[in-house]
Formats: structure tokens, C-alpha cells, sequence
């Protein structure tokens, strides 16, 4: 089983020169909000008030269906998502530099490139988080964190953007798992969850790193994504396939966590309230003999995040090993 999903992960190099104030586990919202501003202004004269644009608006111009929460009725994922400053980051200094990442999902996503390529520095000129804190754009870089590869795909000072040599692929993941596979003690490996992750399960919050949850809502969103944004979707699975898969992932046993709740609110263009995007942060070590079948599934979902929120930052985890001398 795979699935036909690929995505382009770009990081952005920046450099502060001013402070600005990302606050942390709010710098996504931040960064999404000011690139989103930026985009409205420069492309969409329509929506200047970042309103729920109507279906047939959202089908004429390309800003507004990126932005918009839900563009056509059902469907719900967006092409993108956004990954802020790891560790967290208050305060950027002037002077002091920074990155953020985002993920294009799909040749679908991979239409909104120059979009977020031009609309970068400009957000690095008109300033980010309260205050408007201003930054110049240093570099741009095409990952491959599977094959730890990266491109520079555009330096300050250049006039000319390269094409990414290629995206990430579910057999990217697959092949690392299987040099991973090898190295795992006493079959455990360690989940970072590195920005807030939310995650609704029968329509209830779950504040804990409850792998068959977490593994099911990650399965759900590649799926939904790879019919989405890709050319040639591969056929659902089976009912059995994914009844295997979450199977599988419900006898995974959680070893130990040190996981902590953050609050986040976050303002909404769209009802002019703010909204929760709190969730849970931390570790976690988890134990299964059956991480032949889950680790592709993890290794790739790394580059798509996973829960709610993830266009605004949410969801960043990371799969790594724990050293030999864990016992439990």
C-alpha cells in the first residue's frame, strides 16, 4: 500500500531588522495571517476585508481559494501548510535570524508557488505579529528531508527563481524506513510533537498522544490530500486495507510521554472572532512489532502535519530513534 501524494517542502531563510514579535506557538498564525494579507492586497481588489469569498469567486481567483476556509463545500484541505521557527521563538532580534517552512502538496499546490515566492518579501517588508516587525528574505530552499537533500532554489541578490529539482515521495519514505527499521531499540521510537496538535475524534478534543487516534486522523489527511492535489490519484483503499492499518496502529502501546496543553487563540478574517487552536506539545515513545507496516506512513506524514489547523502551523511532528540504553 502506498499512496500517490507528493509534496514540495521550502524553507525561507530570514534575517530580523526589527523586532518582531512571532510569540511562539502563535508565530504560524502570524506568518500565515501576514502572507495572507500580502496576497489579498496585491492580487484579489474584490476581497480586501479577507471575507468568506462565494464559490464562484473563489473559482475565478486563485488567492481567495487558497485563503478561503472551505471554497467549494466539502472540500476541506487546503494545499499548503505551514511550518514556524522550531524551537519556538518569542522575540526575533534585530540582526538575529530565523526560518520558517512551508509545504506544497501535489501538482495542484505546486501551481501556488510563485504566489509564496513573491509574496515572502514583501510580507519581510511590510512586517509581521503586532507591531509589524520587518525582515529581508536571505534564501529559499527546496528540502528533501527523506533523503537529506537540499536546493537553493533562490539567494538574495538574484533575479531569478530555479525550478525545484523534484518532490517528496511516499517511496522516499519508504526506502528510509527501511534503514530505519533496523536501528529501533526494543522496537520504540520517539514522536516530537513540536507545534500545537489538535486533534477531534468523534467530535471530542484529544488532549493526549493516543497513537491509533493519531495515526487515523494522519491516514485520513494523505488520503484526502493525494485525491485532492494529485494528478492521477490512485483508487481508494479497500475498507479492509484501512481497517488493517488502523488495527495495527490501535496495538501500538505508548511507552511514555511528557506532553503539555498550550492555549492558543488565534483571530479569524472570516468571523472576526477569535478561535481556539490550542493543542498538545512534547514527546512521546511508543512501542509496536509492527512498524514495518506504520513507519512509511509516519516518515512521510512528517512533511504533511497532521490535526487541525496545520495551514496556520499546527500539527509538526518528528519521528526519531531513542538511544540503546532506554529501558522500560
Amino acid at each position: 500500500m502506498s499512496t500517490s501524494l507528493t509534496f514540495l517542502l521550502l524553507r525561507f531563510d530570514c534575517l530580523a531588522q526589527t523586532h518582531i514579535k512571532l510569540g511562539e506557538h502563535q508565530a504560524g498564525e502570524r506568518l500565515r495571517d501576514a502572507l495572507a494579507n500580502v496576497m489579498l492586497r496585491a492580487v484579489c481588489a474584490e476581497n480586501p476585508r479577507r471575507q468568506q469569498p462565494t464559490p464562484e469567486h473563489a473559482a475565478q481567483c486563485p488567492v481567495c481559494w487558497l485563503l478561503a476556509a472551505e471554497p467549494v463545500p466539502g472540500e476541506v484541505r487546503r494545499v499548503y501548510s505551514l511550518v514556524p521557527p522550531n524551537p519556538p521563538l518569542d522575540v526575533a532580534a534585530p540582526g538575529q535570524r530565523f526560518s520558517f517552512m512551508l509545504t506544497l502538496y501535489g501538482s495542484r499546490g505546486m501551481q501556488y508557488l510563485p504566489y509564496f515566492v513573491l509574496a515572502t518579501p514583501e510580507m519581510g517588508r511590510g512586517g509581521l505579529g503586532p507591531g509589524r516587525g520587518r525582515f529581508d528574505l536571505e534564501a529559499i530552499w527546496a528540502l528533501n528531508p527523506l533523503q537529506q537533500e537540499a536546493q537553493a532554489i533562490w539567494q538574495a541578490g538574484e533575479r531569478v527563481v530555479r525550478a525545484p529539482q523534484g518532490m517528496v515521495s511516499f517511496q522516499d519514505a519508504e526506502a528510509l524506513a527501511q534503514a530505519f527499521l533496523p536501528r529501533l531499540a526494543h522496537h520504540t521510537l520517539q514522536v516530537d510533537f513540536l507545534s500545537p496538535t489538535r486533534l477531534i475524534e468523534d467530535e471530542a478534543l484529544i488532549k493526549s498522544p493516543d497513537f491509533g487516534v493519531f495515526f487515523r486522523r494522519l491516514l485520513k489527511r494523505m488520503d484526502e490530500l493525494a485525491e485532492q492535489c494529485s494528478p492521477d490519484p490512485q483508487p481508494p483503499r479497500s475498507k479492509e486495507e484501512i481497517e488493517r492499518l488502523h488495527a495495527l496502529a490501535d496495538q501500538v502501546r505508548l511507552v511514555e510521554t511528557e506532553t503539555r496543553w498550550v492555549e492558543v487563540w488565534g483571530p479569524s478574517g472570516r468571523t472576526g472572532r477569535s478561535t481556539p487552536m490550542g493543542g498538545f506539545v512534547g514527546w512521546a515513545h511508543y512501542r509496536s512489532r509492527h512498524w514495518a507496516d506504520l513507519l512509511p506512513w509516519l516518515l512521510f506524514g512528517q512533511g504533511v502535519q497532521v490535526g487541525k489547523l496545520t495551514a496556520k502551523g499546527n500539527g509538526v511532528f518528528r519521528v526519531q530513534e531513542i538511544s540503546e540504553d532506554f529501558r522500560s
